[in-house]
């Protein structure tokens, strides 16, 4: 098994100083596209690659089922990984119905919307305890709320995010595949979401009859 940064800005530097802080030699890539953020002075146990990191993950045979990916890139990964590896299938808006169905939603654009339990700036290195570490409240997981969504004409799929190290989260290449494999023609709200924090983007696949009909 080895961890697979996708992205090298703050948060992918700081998760590859956590995991190597934290593990004894971890085997890590870091999936970079910006050539001005790659580095040489890495330990010599991780490596990087000059690549954009969604269609890296979708063609590379480099990587195996329980590989862990960790999303450090400033898009939504997982949706550009489906989109990459799914016939016919494209961002859509997200329902206008959606921003009062989530907590302190934020969007990015008609496609894409970040939402959180939080209102405030969470601390970088929050374990994901059954308390809020700022507010002593208790949590209860987004993840868990957002599969519940239900907005006529579209189907919520949640890509849950496990905590590796505070601050530091991601999921297994096997689940991502597992997701994309379940995306079948018709509308969806695809969100990749931790305890707290959530990113959604409005997702459509078309079938090969409705595209001939046009």
């Amino acid at each position: 098994m080895k961890y697979i940064i996708a992205g090298f800005g703050k948060f992918g530097r700081l998760a590859l100083e956590r995991l190597c802080n934290a593990f004894s030699n971890p085997c890590i890539t870091v999936l970079e596209l910006n050539p001005q953020q790659m580095r040489t002075d890495l330990p010599s146990n991780c490596s990087m690659i000059n690549a954009d990191a969604a269609f890296f993950l979708g063609h590379s045979a480099l990587i195996d089922p329980e590989d862990v990916i960790i999303p450090m890139a400033p898009f939504h990964l997982a949706a550009r990984f489906v989109i990459g590896r799914t016939p016919n299938c494209v961002q859509i808006p997200l329902p206008d119905q959606l921003s009062s169905m989530v907590p302190n939603p934020f969007p990015i654009d008609r496609a894409n919307l970040c939402c959180s339990r939080a209102d405030f700036i969470c601390p970088d290195d929050c374990p994901e305890g059954e308390l809020c570490t700022v507010t002593g409240a208790p949590r209860e997981p987004l993840y868990e709320d957002l599969e519940q969504v239900k907005i006529a004409g579209f189907q919520v799929l949640v890509q849950r995010s496990f905590q590796i190290l505070p601050g530091v989260g991601g999921f297994t290449f096997r689940d991502l595949c597992s997701l994309q494999n379940s995306i079948r023609p018709g509308k969806y709200i695809l969100a990749t979401s931790c305890k707290c924090h959530a990113m959604m983007t409005g997702l459509q696949r078309s079938d090969n009859n409705s595209l001939l009909a046009e």
